[in-house]
């Protein structure tokens, strides 16, 4: 499999994730006290998202593990995505561990949520951004 096959491949399943993701967040939004499947569902979606985030980011890397040289010159725009991944992902593990423990909702969870919701957007402004490549 081609690189550009590999990264075709990686963009339609984070197509697909991203709007998996904000679906489950927004049923979580409006039924917080929902069955418990649903924040399960969300916090697997999560992990397949960050998986094809990582997954995304490797192969725009060169052989010799550095960024390629276009994606270097690029990288200050992409510095507002990585914050708000960073606090989401954290804030995201975080609620996790005192879901887990509890399983009740905490503040935690909504500043995940606040969080996650900037990421998300943050997100479909990239896409946007970058949609040519969905057409070819």
């Amino acid at each position: 499999m081609t690189k550009k096959t590999k990264l075709k491949l990686c963009d339609w399943s984070l197509l697909f994730l991203t709007v998996a993701i904000l679906a489950s967040a927004i049923q979580l939004e409006i039924n917080p006290a929902g069955a418990n499947i649903w924040v399960w569902a969300h916090i697997i979606m999560g992990a397949l998202f960050i998986g094809g985030i990582f997954w995304h980011i490797g192969l725009h890397k060169s052989s010799k593990g550095k960024l390629n040289p276009s994606s270097r010159n690029r990288r200050h725009k992409h510095a507002l995505l990585g914050i708000f991944f960073l606090v989401t992902l954290v804030s995201g593990i975080v609620a996790i561990c005192h879901w887990i423990g509890t399983y009740l909702h905490s503040t935690i969870g909504g500043i995940h949520g606040k969080f996650g919701f900037l990421f998300i957007i943050a997100v479909i402004f990239h896409i946007a951004k970058h949609r040519r490549f969905y057409y070819r």
